[in-house]
């Protein structure tokens, strides 16, 4: 029998963990200390140090594709320009990227 999930959670697992860690790269492409672009993005730099190893080839995938990597520079803009980044821009890229995971598009969007 096939575990229930919702199309949040599935994203939560495989997408949102690659975005944060794509984020946090743009970050500290751009001067920001590892520490503080990893607290930025909600994990630790540990997390972050582990993860652009294991995930390379995805958070590649995600910068590659043009609109994914548009609407990660302008979060990664206003982060440093100290603007609120909304909940729902970060919930429009999940939905976006979600394509790149052989994900359904959220249903909410």
């Amino acid at each position: 029998m096939k575990k229930l999930t919702t199309p949040c959670e599935d994203a939560f697992r495989e997408v949102v963990p690659v975005l944060r860690i794509a984020i946090a790269k743009r970050l500290i492409e751009r001067g920001i200390p590892v520490v503080k672009a990893s607290k930025e993005v909600g994990i630790s730099a540990t997390t972050y140090e582990k993860q652009i190893k294991n995930k390379k080839e995805e958070v590649k995938k995600v910068i590659s594709d043009e609109e994914i990597n548009d609407m990660i520079e302008s979060l990664v803009g206003r982060i440093l320009s100290g603007q609120t980044v909304e909940s729902t821009s970060f919930c429009i890229l999940c939905s976006k990227s979600r394509r790149l995971f052989n994900l359904p598009p959220c249903p909410n969007l």
